[in-house]
C-alpha cells in the first residue's frame, strides 16, 4: 500500500504543479485577472480522469 500512496502523491504534484502553472498562464492572459479560473478540484478531475477515460469521438463528452 505505501507504493500505491507514494506514486499517487507524485502524480498529485505533478498535477498542483501544473495547476500553479496554469494560474500563471491564465493571469498573463488575463491582465492579471483570475476571474472565472478553474478551481482546482475541476482542473484534477479533468487532467487524471476526463482526459483519459473520455470518449474523444463522443461530442457529449466534451464542454
Amino acid at each position: 500500500m505505501g507504493i500505491t500512496y507514494e506514486n499517487r502523491r507524485v502524480v498529485f504534484d505533478l498535477v498542483a504543479k501544473r495547476y500553479k502553472d496554469y494560474i500563471a498562464l491564465y493571469r498573463d492572459l488575463n491582465g492579471g485577472s483570475t476571474e472565472g479560473i478553474a478551481p482546482f478540484d475541476e482542473f484534477y478531475w479533468h487532467v487524471i480522469y476526463y482526459s483519459k477515460y473520455a470518449n474523444r469521438t463522443s461530442a457529449e463528452n466534451r464542454r
